[in-house]
């Protein structure tokens, strides 16, 4: 999306000189969950992201929608004085839906709309026209109705016509009724059958044809060859799940593919609603990965708060037993162990005291920067116990600590009974499914 980076630059730009951009939840979560970095370029390069995928979405979109827009208009106009056109006289029966606009409302009718009509003297020039032409139109890739080698177009319609033609010949061994031309031994003369027919107007034209002994050019008689073979092929054993295609044809390999088509369209009001879906819902998935983060921090508080109660009774001072406890973490994270969020904050912290911030204003910090109350509440008792010296530290630690642990219980219990109503609608599904499969043998058995 190269080519759409200038043009959400410009438009974040604009937005972010209005301040239309500023989200308090949006800046709150990427300071969160990138700690230290910088807020400004984080804050750009996620925004254009969002701003690309949505311009890419609505472009297409719009595209298609004017396509679409410029169709319909042309097909909503009316003929002046409420006249509506009929086909061509070779088109097709359509349909039409009109709407009725009444002092009482609006009136919707579906009307199926038969193309103009020959009178009966234009249905017979068109007919002498057409039997002249007849021998040229049925001759397909053969040079003449005298020189026949390949197959006949002997076709229901013929492009210019109105007619419905029904063919029949004489020798369908030589040439079927429809137009397949069989390999001949010697030159053969087949006499065809066409029904003509018009409304209630019918003809009938006969048309002789003379085949050629076959010459079919290499690529022709491979092809046909490699028809023979499939046919072949396909009717040996129906019996089989599989049929295997042909692998070589005169001594070539032959490589097959399926054709398969494909009809995919985007509609605008889709693509619209696509683009402003993905912008909305990029704020959200930000939004989700910081509370997952959130609880893995909650999970995390037990531990973080034993291990400080457990060194500071070794007799340590609290910076001491924080720094130990984040240089234990970057250890086991340097050696290939998993990231932890908590952990990340107190290694952050840390070297804020390096950089020279004070303890009291690095803790504050520390607790501000996790957005829980757990967190905030253990920031504040150890900056209580810098400011006034406390003695009551490692006494307030174990309370807090088991605090936590009833917590962290009280939490388990909560995602057991999420889980218990999440599994509620499977269970629903899966017991409808035991009854139709218990009850369905008994109705069998009564005849129902």
């Amino acid at each position: 999306m190269g080519f759409l980076e200038r043009p959400a630059a410009l438009l974040y730009d604009f937005l972010d000189r209005r301040r239309l951009l500023i989200r308090s939840g949006v800046r709150a979560d990427l300071e969160q969950l990138y700690p230290g970095g910088n807020q400004e370029e984080l804050r750009r390069n996620y925004y254009m992201r969002k701003l690309e995928k949505s311009l890419l979405i609505v472009l297409g979109g719009s595209m298609l929608a004017m396509l679409l827009a410029l169709r319909a208009a042309g097909e909503r106009r009316l003929e002046p004085g409420n006249a509506l056109k009929r086909g061509a006289v070779l088109d097709d029966a359509g349909e039409v839906t009109l709407e009725a606009v009444l002092d009482g409302g609006k009136e919707r009718f579906s009307i199926k709309v038969e193309p103009l009509q020959l009178s009966p003297e234009e249905a017979e020039s068109c007919y002498q026209e057409f039997c002249e032409s007849l021998p040229q139109l049925i001759a397909g890739k053969n040079a003449s109705l005298q020189e026949v080698s390949q197959d006949l177009d002997l076709l229901e319609k013929y492009a210019g016509y109105p007619f419905d033609v029904e063919w029949k010949s004489e020798n369908v061994e030589c040439v079927t009724s429809t137009g397949t031309v069989k390999p001949a031994l010697q030159e053969t003369k087949v006499r065809l059958k066409a029904k003509i027919s018009y409304g209630d107007m019918e003809w009938e034209q006969d048309v002789t044809v003379k085949l050629l002994p076959e010459e079919l050019t290499l690529r022709e008689r491979r092809y046909r060859e490699l028809k023979e073979m499939l046919i072949v092929a396909e009717g040996e054993d129906r019996t089989e799940e599989y049929w295997m295609l042909p692998e070589s044809v005169d001594g070539m390999s032959v490589k097959w593919r399926r054709v398969v088509e494909d009809n995919s369209l985007i509609l605008w009001a889709g693509a619209l609603f696509a683009g402003v879906l993905v912008y909305g819902m990029s704020d959200r998935d930000l939004h989700d990965k910081l509370e997952k983060q959130r609880i893995h921090m909650k999970r995390e508080y037990s531990d973080v708060v034993h291990k400080l109660a457990l060194y500071l009774g070794a007799g340590m001072t609290l910076r001491g037993a924080f720094g130990k406890i984040a240089a234990e973490y970057e250890r086991k994270k340097a050696g290939g162990g998993p990231r932890s969020p908590a952990y990340e904050e107190m290694l952050y912290t840390c070297r804020e005291l390096k950089a020279g911030v004070s303890e009291a204003n690095a803790y504050e910090h520390f607790g501000r920067r996790t957005g829980l109350q757990e967190y905030i509440r253990l920031s504040t008792l150890m900056t209580q116990n810098l400011k006034k010296g406390s003695s009551s530290l490692l006494p307030r630690l174990h309370e807090e600590a088991e605090r936590a642990q009833a917590e962290q219980l009280q939490m388990g219990r909560k995602l057991g009974e999420e889980a218990s109503t999440k599994l509620l609608l499977p269970m629903v599904m899966m017991l409808g499914v035991v009854m139709v499969i218990v009850m369905l043998p008994a109705f069998s058995s009564m005849g129902l």
